[in-house]
C-alpha cells in the first residue's frame, strides 16, 4: 500500500500534530526528573487535549464544559485521567474557579496546537476537493482594524467567496498567548521584537509613527512650530501605563505629564473626548483614517520621530498555513506593497 494524494495531506498534519505531542513528552518527563518517563502518545485521547485546553481558556470546569457541549463530570474525569497519566497536577484550584500549573499551561498550549493540525487537515482535504471552505483566524491589534484588516479580508472574500475569517480582537500580551496555543492563525499589528524568541516568528511590512491628534478646528489645528509647553496647557486622553504609546507619551513630556489625565485604549472614548473638548491625545493616524477624511480629527504637525516602530505580520515560527491562509497572507503583502 502507499498514501494517496489525499493521504500526503493527512499524513502532513498527523506528523504535525505528533511533533506536539513530542514537545509535551519532553516537557513532561523534564519535569519528572528522577521518576520514569511518560510514552505519552501511547496513552493520550482527543478528549485528554480538549479538555485541558477548555480548562486552561476558561479557568473553570463548568465553563470548560459550555465550551464543550458535554456535562462538567465528563471534563473532571477528562481532566484527572490527564493528571494520573502525567502522575502530577496540572491545575490549582482556587477560589473563584482553576489556574493552570506552569506545566498545566504548556501542555493546554501544545495540545492547541496538536488539535489546530487535525483541524487543518480537514480543510487542506475540501481546498484539495475543490472546496474553498477553509478558515483563518486573526488577531488584530488597534492598528490594523481600520484599514490593513478590512481591505485584506475583503480582497480575500472576492477571491474565495466561501473563505471563512473570524477576528479576535484584544491587547499585544492576550493575543500572543492565543497564538501560541494555535487559537490564532495570524497576528497582525505593530511588533514588538519577538522574532528572537524561537516559537514566533514576525514579518514587518512597513513603518508607522504616532501622532498627536486633536479635533477639527482645536486652537492648536495648522499652528507650525508648536512647542511641548504648549502641548502641556491642554488636558490628554492616553492609554494607562504599560501600553507602548504611553511609553512615547511620558518621553514626549520628559516623564512630567500635565495634568488632568484621562486613561483609556477606547477607540470610541477616545474619538468622543476628543471631538467634545480640547483634550488632545497620541496614537497612530490609521487609528482614525475615517475620521480625519471626514474632517472631524486632525493630526498636528509636531514630529515625533522617536514613537516609530515596525508593523506587520506575526505567526508560529513552525506554522504551514493552508492554501487558504497562504493566499491571505499573499495578499497583505501586496495590499502593503501597493
Amino acid at each position: 500500500m502507499r498514501l494517496n494524494a489525499e493521504g500526503l495531506i493527512v499524513n502532513l498534519r498527523i506528523r504535525r500534530m505528533f511533533d506536539a505531542l513530542a514537545q509535551m513528552r519532553r516537557r513532561i518527563n523534564g519535569a519528572r526528573r528522577g521518576q520514569k518517563a511518560v510514552r505519552l502518545e501511547n496513552l493520550v485521547t482527543m478528549t485528554h487535549l480538549r479538555a485541558v485546553l477548555a480548562v486552561a481558556n476558561n479557568r473553570g470546569f463548568s465553563a470548560a464544559a459550555r465550551h464543550m457541549g458535554i456535562s462538567v463530570p465528563s471534563v473532571h474525569r477528562a481532566t484527572r485521567e490527564l493528571e494520573d497519566i502525567i502522575g502530577t497536577k496540572l491545575f490549582d484550584r482556587l477560589n473563584y474557579g482553576v489556574e493552570p500549573t506552569p506545566l498545566g499551561a504548556d501542555v493546554a498550549r501544545l495540545s492547541g496546537l496538536a488539535l489546530r493540525e487535525i483541524d487543518a487537515a480537514f480543510e487542506d482535504l475540501l481546498e484539495a476537493r475543490g472546496f474553498e471552505r477553509g478558515k483563518v483566524v486573526v488577531g488584530a491589534q488597534p492598528l490594523a482594524r481600520t484599514d490593513i484588516l478590512p481591505n485584506a479580508i475583503a480582497e480575500l472574500c472576492r477571491r474565495m467567496p466561501e473563505a471563512e475569517v473570524e477576528i479576535i480582537e484584544g491587547e499585544y500580551e492576550i493575543l500572543v498567548h492565543a497564538l501560541r496555543r494555535g487559537e490564532l492563525d495570524i497576528m497582525i499589528g505593530a511588533l514588538r521584537g519577538k522574532a528572537r524568541e524561537r516559537d514566533v516568528q514576525e514579518t514587518p511590512l512597513l513603518e508607522d509613527s504616532l501622532s498627536i491628534m486633536a479635533r477639527a478646528g482645536h486652537p492648536l489645528a495648522g499652528r507650525g512650530d508648536i512647542s511641548v509647553a504648549e502641548l502641556a496647557r491642554y488636558p490628554w486622553v492616553i492609554p494607562r501605563r504599560g501600553a507602548p504609546t504611553r511609553v512615547h507619551f511620558e518621553k514626549l513630556f520628559d516623564g512630567r505629564p500635565p495634568p488632568g489625565l484621562v486613561e483609556s485604549s477606547s477607540l470610541v472614548v477616545i474619538r468622543a473626548l476628543l471631538a467634545a473638548s480640547d483634550r488632545l491625545t497620541l496614537m497612530s493616524r490609521r487609528r482614525i483614517l475615517y475620521e480625519e477624511q471626514m474632517g472631524l480629527l486632525t493630526a498636528l504637525p509636531v514630529p515625533l520621530h522617536f514613537t516609530a516602530r515596525k508593523v506587520g505580520i506575526t505567526t508560529r515560527a513552525n506554522w504551514h498555513p493552508t492554501r487558504m491562509q497562504g493566499e491571505f497572507l499573499t495578499i497583505l503583502r501586496q495590499q502593503l506593497d501597493d
